[in-house]
């Protein structure tokens, strides 16, 4: 039996995938492996293009180490460009990218409860920024959105008071709606987690989409990045295999 160099590196990092898979579920040695990663997928919420390579990387191995040979050769032969694909599948796996890694930096932008309402109506007008986070001191109080804007401007209009931009931002924050909130995570949060935890709060209603990732996920740590929709491609994209 001869494998090539190709075949050996494919080998090599199935190898290694389907080790770490059977380790995190604790499966049994007789366990199969098609099964197991589509297990393993649900678990971690993988996207539907890692679950189908997985299953196609299951079937290719099996024609390389358990089919018939020819000429002392598997009748099977990985290419490079599928070789490449599995290997970066084996570091997306066992390394699993982090939102704060992949995400260029940014500033975030954060207002005051006894902020007036004008300081966040110029970063919505200069920065055209939709979400506002809210911290008392050091401890996040709430999103400031620019639906609860419109609301509390929609109710100036119904008063014929004018615009009091002087207004504190805790009064404009009354007018937010149930589900205006994001979600605090901690910076070890991953891109495939991000992307779920996104999608998840928008299928729970939640008028208000986004993350804030800080140190630990506390209400009480420092803001470091704000993780909106409009952040989807970039995570997207780090998770492209091909």
């Amino acid at each position: 039996m001869t494998i090539t160099t190709a075949g050996a590196r494919f080998l090599a990092a199935f190898n290694d995938i389907e080790k770490h898979i059977r380790a995190s579920l604790r499966a049994d040695i007789g366990d199969g492996f098609a099964q197991l990663a589509r297990e393993y997928a649900d678990k971690k919420r993988l996207p539907n293009h890692h679950k189908s390579a997985l299953l196609a990387f299951a079937a290719l191995r099996n024609a390389i180490s358990h089919e018939r040979y020819y000429g002392g050769r598997p009748i099977a032969e990985p290419v490079e460009a599928v070789v490449q694909e599995i290997e970066r599948l084996r570091r997306q796996i066992l390394q699993p990218p982090l939102a704060l890694g992949v995400l260029p930096a940014g500033e975030v932008c954060v207002v005051s409860p006894d902020d007036p309402i004008g300081t966040a109506l110029d970063h919505v007008r200069n920065k055209g920024y939709s979400q506002l986070p809210v911290y008392d001191g050091d401890s996040y109080a709430g999103v400031l959105t620019t639906n609860a804007i419109a609301r509390w401007l929609a109710d100036q209009l119904t008063r014929n008071t004018g615009i009091a931009e002087e207004e504190p931002v805790s009064h404009v924050l009354k007018f937010a709606e149930p589900g205006e909130d994001v979600v605090l995570v901690p910076r070890a949060i991953t891109v495939v987690e991000a992307i779920d935890r996104l999608s998840r709060e928008r299928q729970a209603g939640h008028l208000s989409t986004a993350l804030i990732i800080t140190e630990s996920g506390r209400r009480t740590d420092k803001p470091l990045r704000l993780v909106t929709p409009y952040d989807l491609p970039a995570l997207t994209a780090a998770l492209a295999i091909t």
